[in-house]
């Protein structure tokens, strides 16, 4: 009976069931898992050693910063010379016979002659009158103000006079000074030792004073 019992386990059918053992599903994969071939990769720096912990990584932040040095300045090309202007073409006048020229007054006046040596003859505004009777070495010229000589009263020391004489020969002057004497003073036509021009205007209205212009020749 005991032996019976021992082995009744074994004898004993245990139903099958007809259903097979559920297969558990299977678990959702990601996308990264559910195509191996289709999967991306990053790479990832290994993992530091120790003893250089960091080396690398504070070499780089205390790498020195290189900065370039500044260009060179471009040379300035230097200018061009510019080349003065051509000097004015000298403009030549011609002095006739018997003619004044004043350059720094643009004066032109004719010249006729005075002879009267007693001086009681008045002379004409319209002329400028050669005194005939002067000294040697002294073209004596004279007009009047207001009148053809107004524009003397502006000459000065240094100022050139030149003088056509009869014969067509052209003296050149320099006035070396200025006076005002009385109509009396008659030194105005004294002789001198060079060639020189004087000339002779009215220096107030009444006539009582002349304006005198000495000039020497060059």
């Amino acid at each position: 009976m005991g032996i019976w019992l021992l082995s009744f386990p074994l004898l004993t059918e245990h139903a099958v069931s007809a259903a097979p053992a559920a297969t558990p599903a299977p678990a959702v994969l990601s996308a990264d898992y559910a195509d191996p071939g289709a999967r991306q990769f990053r790479n990832v720096r290994p993992p530091l050693t120790i003893g250089e912990l960091g080396i690398p990584a504070v070499a780089e932040l205390v790498r020195p910063v290189v900065i370039a040095p500044p260009p060179a300045p471009r040379p300035v090309p230097a200018p061009r010379p510019v080349p003065p202007p051509a000097p004015p073409a000298p403009t030549t006048v011609t002095v006739a016979a018997n003619t004044l020229y004043i350059p720094s007054l643009n004066l032109r006046q004719h010249i006729s002659d005075y002879t009267d040596c007693t001086g009681s003859t008045g002379i004409p505004h319209w002329d400028v009158w050669r005194w005939t009777c002067a000294g040697t070495n002294n073209t004596y010229l004279m007009a009047h103000n207001p009148g053809v000589f107004t524009p003397i009263l502006g000459l000065h020391v240094g100022d050139l006079i030149q003088y056509g004489d009869s014969a067509g020969v052209v003296h050149t002057y320099r006035v070396i000074f200025t006076e005002i004497v009385s109509y009396t003073d008659t030194s105005p036509t004294d002789a001198l030792a060079v060639p020189s021009i004087t000339l002779q205007t009215c220096w107030n209205y009444d006539g009582t004073q002349d304006f005198i212009v000495r000039a020497v020749q060059i």
